[in-house]
């Protein structure tokens, strides 16, 4: 296992290219299709997990 370090902005910025590679992918790559969903869900919670609920964003 990998721990990596992204700035916000980083960490959108892979979020975004992730999702734009999704969408060039069809039904036929299901395996490639579900990993890149497995990404970026982990992308969506290394986000929440980050952030202190008592400061506002």
């Amino acid at each position: 296992m990998y721990a990596v370090h992204l700035t916000d902005a980083e960490l959108e910025t892979a979020r975004h290219a992730l999702r734009a590679y999704l969408s060039a992918f069809g039904h036929d790559e299901a395996e490639t299709v579900g990993e890149i969903r497995r990404v970026i869900a982990k992308l969506d919670a290394a986000q929440t997990e980050d952030r202190d609920p008592r400061i506002s964003a």
